[in-house]
């Protein structure tokens, strides 16, 4: 029986994996999205033993230890990676786009939002908002500029018939900063921004997804493969206790 449960955790750890890399290969055109990956892990391993019987058939016998095998196997959690995508010329005055670390910060529903996506529109009241409607945020609150007509410079200082009119807020953490994703393409934690800034903020270019067709590809022939080999030996091991149940047990 417990070969069926490793097939079986094999072919649930490879189904989460499909769902991933299937989430990665929707968002292959979306801007500024991040690649996750899922990371797989073994439950607690158990001490196998070999039983050695007693001399002259005595009921009983000794155990010794041979090694230790694992309960099963797990997916433990989705990492995403940070990596720069490639960079994209627009032209277009309101596409802002960040190279190297950080995000633009954006007010959200209830708490700030972080996202990687710098395509910004400009409402009547002349805010600037993502395409959901969240006001991106400046050092000094909420972004109005009234004009599309903006000049950006790289440390992220927006300037409107060459007078500046607000510094984009841009958030850096650290490695150990935990970041989840939230919604379409947003991201929240509860980590205080670095201090440390490495980044250059450009204007007339959006920044592509980070998912590589190639490696996604690749990742679905392996996911394909693991289950298929994991699916075989389930039939295996079914044929095997279908004979023990029938055969051996007709034959005693």
């Amino acid at each position: 029986m417990r070969g069926l449960y490793l097939a079986e955790g094999s072919m649930l750890v490879q189904q989460a994996q499909l769902q991933v890399v299937s989430n990665n290969m929707a968002n292959l055109r979306t801007t500024g999205f991040k690649r996750d990956h899922g990371v797989e892990t073994s439950f607690a391993e158990w001490m196998v033993h070999e039983l050695r019987p007693a001399p002259g058939n005595v009921r009983g016998g000794t155990l010794r230890p041979i090694g230790t095998m694992a309960h099963n196997v797990a997916t433990q959690e989705t990492v995403t990676s940070f990596f720069q995508g490639p960079l994209e010329v627009t032209d277009r005055r309101l596409d802002f786009t960040l190279v190297g670390n950080g995000f633009f910060q954006v007010q959200g529903l209830e708490d700030t939002l972080y996202t990687r996506n710098g395509r910004f529109y400009i409402t009547e009241e002349g805010m600037l908002v993502t395409a959901e409607g969240y006001e991106v945020l400046g050092e000094g609150g909420p972004i109005q500029i009234g004009s599309d007509q903006v000049d950006v410079q790289s440390d992220g200082s927006i300037f409107v018939d060459g007078a500046q009119v607000a510094v984009l807020d841009i958030a850096v953490f650290g490695e150990d900063a935990l970041i989840e994703k939230f919604g379409y393409n947003y991201f929240t934690t509860d980590a205080a921004p670095d201090a440390e800034a490495d980044y250059e903020v450009l204007n007339g270019f959006l920044e592509n997804s980070n998912v590589s067709l190639t490696r996604e590809m690749t990742s679905l022939m392996m996911i394909r493969r693991t289950y298929e080999a994991a699916q075989k030996m389930m039939i295996t091991y079914d044929q095997i206790l279908d004979k023990a149940a029938n055969e051996l047990g007709s034959s005693v």
